[in-house]
């Protein structure tokens, strides 16, 4: 039963990653950071010790947008080897800086959640204009403000149950697209 349940959602998989967002409801959230202290060093791979930059405490840093859009969250929290990739402007501003993805320690971080309300169609957290710079999204602008207001715990926060049940998902989906490809591999 176990195998037969593993396989039909390995089969329903695509059709489930094709599914739409639904970017209109309040519920949807993007995922942001700010850096925990002065000195906090953003990588520029994932693995490895090659620094892009040292940021100051409260830097603003937005998830980078991922594939996992389905689930409601476009630019979704991707984590690998303990740091989470990120999105930034280097001036902390605005793009007239420049912009850059980039790496950091999740311990370094404290996450943040901002509604979508002015970039709906990817929840990035970063506004994309033509004619003008690109800079923060207002509602990731007041959610970090919001945050960097509130007093910094001096040791990390357990996981909540629901990053918890989200981290599981992500786990879920993982172990299905690996299960994916195996069984596509031992059918050619």
């Amino acid at each position: 039963m176990k195998y037969v349940l593993i396989l039909l959602l390995v089969l329903m998989t695509p059709t489930i990653s094709q599914a739409e967002p639904a970017h209109d409801s309040d519920e949807t959230l993007g995922v942001g950071y700010l850096a925990k202290a002065d000195g906090t060093k953003v990588y520029e791979r994932s693995v490895g010790d090659a620094v892009a930059a040292i940021v100051k405490k409260d830097f603003p840093l937005v998830a980078y947008e991922s594939n996992t859009s389905w689930l409601g969250i476009m630019a979704a929290e991707s984590v690998e080897n303990g740091r989470a990739h990120v999105r930034y402007f280097k001036n902390g501003q605005n793009a007239k800086g420049g912009e850059n993805t980039a790496w950091v320690d999740l311990k370094d971080l404290k996450r943040i959640y901002f509604t979508c309300c002015d970039d709906n169609t990817r929840c990035s957290g970063i506004k994309d204009s033509i004619f003008k710079t690109a800079k923060y999204t207002d509602c990731f602008t007041r959610a970090m403000e919001a945050s960097s207001e509130q007093k910094m715990p001096t040791n990390s926060s357990p996981v909540t149950d629901l990053e918890l049940e989200k981290l599981k998902i992500q786990l879920e989906i993982e172990k299905l697209k690996l299960e994916q490809e195996r069984l596509k591999a031992g059918v050619k």
